[in-house]
């Protein structure tokens, strides 16, 4: 089945419909937290349960989740249409 391991989970736009902008916010990146890497399993594990696949990824850490989603630094430019292609964003929402 495709889109099962790492590898094809992330991989660029190819126009499939299932391509994905990986999304993960953190308002406070710490040395003892291991929230980013818990959001990339997350966001690879969801993406994969609907057969799409991550192009990209948006992440704005450091910034507060109060932050208008177009001012965010990462993010804002891809709802912008700024950055590229792609059929649907996945992400944390924390």
């Amino acid at each position: 089945m495709r889109g099962t391991t790492m590898e094809e989970i992330e991989r660029p736009y190819d126009g499939c419909g299932k391509c994905l902008l990986g999304v993960r916010r953190l308002s406070r990146v710490k040395a003892a937290t291991t929230s980013p890497e818990r959001q990339r399993e997350d966001v690879l594990t969801a993406a994969a349960a609907i057969g799409g696949h991550i192009i990209d990824w948006a992440d704005d850490w450091e910034v507060s989740g109060a932050t208008d989603p177009m001012a965010r630094p990462k993010l804002g430019p891809w709802l912008r249409d700024e950055r590229g292609k792609y059929d649907g964003r996945c992400g944390c929402w924390c």
